[in-house]
């Protein structure tokens, strides 16, 4: 367990900082936040807002920056060879393949990411095989942080401090609507039908599903 570290993206990592979960959610998947690696890139995105980052309010990428300075920016690179793989890969952009690439390579290195397009690049391009052979059992849905979450903390204040954030994600912006947040037995409900629903799109063994 406490070999174990933890690659982030950079939309789970503003989504969690942005809420003010991001040491929280790491601790209910039961990593020790210690164990937490960002993209170096993300802290100079947020400086000057990324085209792709002004979805988020500038208060939202203020926490995340500030989050920055509490966990450390990832230094490895994987092998060249490693990365070839993806060059012609679509929605895959190069973040995501430094982490997937790094994923494959170490075993002790999971990821949590909110980036669908490159989980399923990952998941069902044939040129990946091997990757996601690699990486299978190891990639971490927002969701299912969000569930961690939701059991510790219940769905009326997590949906409370995601708050705005779910305009940026419409599965998130569903299971914590008031729809399903006023009936916590039906959020729970909601967001593991959620979950299944990716995991038939990425085949059944490609999230991480530790206890």
């Amino acid at each position: 367990m406490s070999q174990r570290r933890l690659l982030i993206d950079n939309d789970a990592f503003i989504l969690l900082a942005g809420a003010g979960y991001l040491q929280p959610g790491i601790e209910a998947l039961g990593f020790d936040f210690g164990s937490v690696l960002r993209l170096q890139a993300l802290e100079f995105m947020l400086r000057r807002p990324a085209k792709s980052l002004l979805k988020y309010s500038p208060e939202v990428r203020s926490r995340a920056l500030e989050q920055c300075g509490r966990v450390p920016a990832l230094a490895e690179c994987p092998a060249v060879t490693i990365l070839n793989q993806f060059a012609n890969v679509p929605n895959v952009d190069d973040g995501e393949a430094v982490l997937y690439g790094l994923a494959s390579e170490q075993s002790f290195y999971f990821l949590a990411s909110n980036d669908k397009r490159a989980m399923l690049a990952v998941a069902t391009d044939a040129r990946l095989e091997r990757i996601r052979a690699a990486v299978a059992g190891k990639i971490i849905c927002i969701e299912a942080v969000t569930r961690r979450l939701i059991e510790s903390y219940g769905p009326g204040l997590v949906a409370e401090r995601f708050g705005g954030l779910n305009c940026s994600d419409k599965r998130l912006a569903c299971i914590l609507s008031p729809a399903f947040t006023d009936r916590p037995g039906d959020c729970l409900v909601g967001i593991d039908s959620s979950i299944e629903s990716l995991r038939r799109q990425l085949g059944a063994d490609f999230l991480f599903s530790e206890a």
